[in-house]
């Protein structure tokens, strides 16, 4: 039957035939749906931390493996017939097919990680809904508080506030827009020094919540965590919520918030001493609630707390005696909090990443064109070709070295690629030999991608020029410069189309080509 198929293929499909295009584009979705399947089981969240799923790393590295051999396998069956060198008669544009063929083959062969990628994120999204993952991890959140949670920080005293607002007043007034660009190596000397000659003032010791003081270390001072499942503003609303039950003394609501936690705790088997009633009791010291005790985020000292750096500066300014206020109790709040962080993050993450999936569309396009051009050349002037551009790239390198503009190498590297170009299609045009054009075709055919992304870089850092400090804290950019870092992707996407329709006509170009004569 296999052979029969692809005697059909020969008769009626001989660039299909040759190419192998069904055959590979069958092992490449049966190496998708593996990949998506080993994805999965990657994805699997064991929420008791007693099981370590990870084989992430050695799937990737089995999968580079299998793609070198499916590779070699498939270009030594591929380069055993090249209807070019046979003088086989073709359309003007079976070399544009041929080559999306292969490009659609190499596709599939770099690009396993994507579906395994895909799998272990819808894994884990599958094990709560993204409405039970937000209640679950703003349960979390706010039990942090009453855990070991981070400081705030507090208020800069009125001095040094006065300080900064009035020296920023005279920076600003003395400072204009047209000479700042000039001076910006001696204004940030200056900032530095001022920001050195106030930096021994103090942070106030209390905070104000609704007209009442509290010690810079009470309960009401503390933030609660960030899932990125929940903004940054409902976060501000959940921790003025509890700042509000424990200004109001509503200790049944705090105490609603612990069971659930609680709950949680044993629903995924996690270790903790803690009762309910006995963490009330160390923790809800009202009304200042100042004298509480910590406790310890994880099960033992070994445990890795991964949130440790998580703690502000006013976290580590906490006196030798702050420190020591950690209670015989513990709970694993650091491993609910990675457990959920995960989940959260598979909802936040979008499934479809276009920036990768174009990174993976441009490195099958070079791949393919790698290919391709080996497949219209020779392997000869291939060779010589690779060893041209490693020359020609040392050699520009040596220039940009002693050159004193940072974009010279930009430049030499588009001026070279529009040299050899022109002397391509100026044989091309002449009739002259063939022998002549085969390594500058193979170093077009790499390139040619390559001009619009160097212009890119090249007007980028024209911008990048505009750039100067408005102030201490911001920095005046230019709205060119702002354009071109924000569209980035859409700029290369552009690049991606218009060289898949610049090799469409490029093709026939080299099909007319491959007529002229060999001296």
């Amino acid at each position: 039957m296999f052979k029969n198929i692809q005697k059909q293929l020969l008769l009626k499909y001989p660039l299909i035939w040759n190419t192998k295009f069904i055959s590979m584009l069958i092992i490449g979705i049966i190496y998708h749906i593996i990949y998506f399947i080993l994805g999965y089981f990657e994805g699997t969240i064991d929420f008791s931390n007693k099981n370590k799923y990870d084989i992430e790393f050695q799937s990737v590295m089995f999968g580079v493996l299998l793609t070198i051999i499916l590779t070699i396998l498939w270009l030594v069956n591929y380069f055993k017939n090249n209807s070019l060198k046979s003088f086989y008669s073709k359309s003007k544009y079976a070399l544009f097919y041929e080559w999306f063929q292969i490009f659609i083959i190499c596709t599939f062969l770099i690009s396993f990680y994507l579906p395994f990628s895909f799998g272990k994120q819808l894994h884990q999204r599958n094990y709560y809904s993204y409405e039970e993952t937000q209640k679950r991890c703003e349960i979390i959140s706010l039990a942090d508080i009453f855990i070991d949670g981070s400081f705030s920080q507090t208020e800069i005293n009125s001095l040094k506030s006065d300080l900064i607002d009035e020296s920023n007043h005279s920076k600003i007034n003395d400072t204009t827009i047209n000479n700042t660009i000039d001076k910006t190596e001696e204004y940030v000397n200056e900032i530095e020094e001022q920001v050195e000659q106030i930096s021994h003032y103090t942070y106030k010791n209390y905070i104000v919540f609704n007209g009442k003081k509290y010690d810079e270390f009470s309960l009401l001072n503390r933030n609660v965590f960030h899932f990125t499942i929940n903004s940054y503003e409902k976060d501000s609303i959940n921790k003025i919520k509890v700042k509000t039950w424990l200004q109001n003394n509503d200790k049944q609501e705090i105490k609603s918030l612990m069971s659930a936690y609680l709950r949680m705790i044993n629903e995924h088997h996690l270790s903790t001493n803690l009762t309910l009633n006995e963490w009330l009791d160390i923790t809800y010291k009202s009304p200042l609630f100042k004298d509480f005790l910590y406790i310890t985020p994880y099960k033992n000292e070994y445990e890795t707390n991964r949130y440790y750096n998580y703690y502000n500066d006013s976290r580590m300014r906490q006196s030798t005696e702050q420190n020591e206020r950690y209670s015989k109790y513990f709970v694993q709040q650091n491993v609910l909090k990675d457990k959920y962080e995960t989940v959260s993050e598979a909802y936040t993450n979008p499934i479809i990443k276009y920036d990768e999936i174009l990174a993976y569309f441009y490195g099958a396009l070079g791949f393919s064109l790698l290919i391709f051009s080996f497949r219209v050349t020779t392997g000869k002037s291939w060779l010589i070709a690779v060893l041209t551009v490693g020359i020609i790239n040392i050699i520009l390198g040596i220039f940009s070295a002693l050159g004193s503009s940072s974009n010279i190498y930009l430049y030499l590297s588009l001026f070279t690629i529009l040299v050899i170009s022109f002397y391509f299609f100026l044989i091309y045009n002449n009739k002259r030999s063939l022998d002549l054009s085969r390594i500058a075709l193979n170093i077009l055919l790499w390139c040619f991608p390559l001009i619009i992304p160097i212009l890119y870089f090249i007007v980028r850092e024209h911008y990048l020029r505009y750039h100067y400090y408005s102030d201490e804290y911001s920095q005046y950019i230019s709205p060119e410069y702002r354009w071109l870092e924000n569209n980035i992707s859409e700029i290369f996407l552009i690049n991606f189309i218009l060289s898949i329709v610049a090799l469409f006509f490029l093709s026939r170009i080299i099909r007319n080509w491959k007529g002229l004569a060999e001296n």
